[in-house]
Parts: structure tokens; sequence; C-alpha cells
């Protein structure tokens, strides 16, 4: 390889050693992606020092009820990451859970958000069948046309206090992980 080609980015599971990665994309992607969305306090306090306690211990915890990955920059490390559980079981509700996505704006629109997707997705629809969900601020309009562009169907609007503040949620849905899959997949050329 000549050494002026750049290397793309790539999409892998993560593991323990990328909880300090995560837990800096996880606070940055948070000040980025929320700010005038989120009180400046709010996003103040976010802590990579905890986020990475956090995902330290989450990374822990076996495989079969909860799935990371990290999109790498071969030059700069972790760039993004996608996660998601099972969901608690309620009548009707979803089996699986999306609860973060966050890339760095320097690394948006290269597609780095559907291949962390479709990664998350097979790996749930291997786990087993059941419908994806995932809540999004109702204002966050690059995410939700994001999960809109990958078939989520919004299913709620719901208003929740946090802390001194209200914050409104959209709720996306899927019919299974492997519809999610099918509709991340990278597009195959016709030739």
């Amino acid at each position: 390889m000549n050494a002026q080609t750049p290397v793309s980015p790539y999409v892998r599971p993560a593991i323990v050693d990328d909880a300090e990665g995560i837990a800096k994309v996880h606070v940055r992607g948070w000040q980025e992606a929320y700010a005038g969305l989120l009180a400046k306090e709010v996003l103040d306090r976010q802590s990579v020092a905890r986020r990475m306690r956090e995902w330290t211990e989450y990374l822990k915890e076996p495989p079969g009820h909860r799935w990371t990955f990290v999109a790498i920059d071969p030059a700069q490390g972790i760039v993004g990451f996608a996660g998601a559980h099972r969901a608690r079981p309620a009548p009707y509700g979803p089996t699986f859970k999306i609860t973060v996505l966050y890339i760095l704006q320097s690394h948006l629109r290269r597609g780095l958000g559907r291949q962390l997707i479709h990664a998350l997705a097979r790996a749930l629809a291997e786990a087993g069948p059941g419908a994806v969900a995932l809540w999004s601020l109702e204002a966050n309009r690059p995410a939700r046309a994001f999960y809109a562009a990958i078939g989520g169907r919004l299913t709620a609007i719901l208003a929740e206090r946090q802390g001194d503040s209200r914050v409104t949620l959209a709720g996306y849905r899927w019919r299974s992980a492997a519809d999610l899959a099918g509709k991340t997949a990278p597009q195959q050329s016709a030739t």
C-alpha cells in the first residue's frame, strides 16, 4: 500500500480495553450532538473518568445480553460506537433496545453510523428474533433523520423530567433486528 493512501475506519466488537476511547467519544459526542439542545450545565457535567468507569464495568459483562461495537480510525483511534441490550420483558415491547450511537462530528457523513448499526443489528439478529427500539431527543433532527432513513418507524413521543428540566423524546422501532440489518446493509453495486 502506498504511504499516501488513507486507511478507512473500520467497525469491530468492543473490548474492555476500549473503555477509555469509548468514554472520550461518549462525552465529546454528548457535547457535540446536544449543544443547544440540552442545558450547558448538563453538558459540562459530563466526565470522561466517570464514563470510563461505567464502560469498563459494562464491557466486562458477558455477551448475550449486551452488545457494543466501535468505529476505529487507524490514525485517531475510536471515533464512534453503538450499543444495545436486551430490553426488559414487557407485553408487546421490543426485544432489543439500542441505547447509544455516537460518532464524532469530524467523522460524520462517512457511513460509520450505518456500519455501526449494521454490525449491531446483525449481532442482535443472531441472538434471536424480536423488535428493536430506541429513544432520541425529539429536537435532534439529524439523528431522527438518520433513524428514519434506516427504516425506523416513529412510534411515540414522550416528555420526561430530567433534573430541573423537561426533555421530549422520540421513539423509533424496527420489526426485527434482521429487518434493521437489511436496511443498513452496505449497498452492493450492480457490476
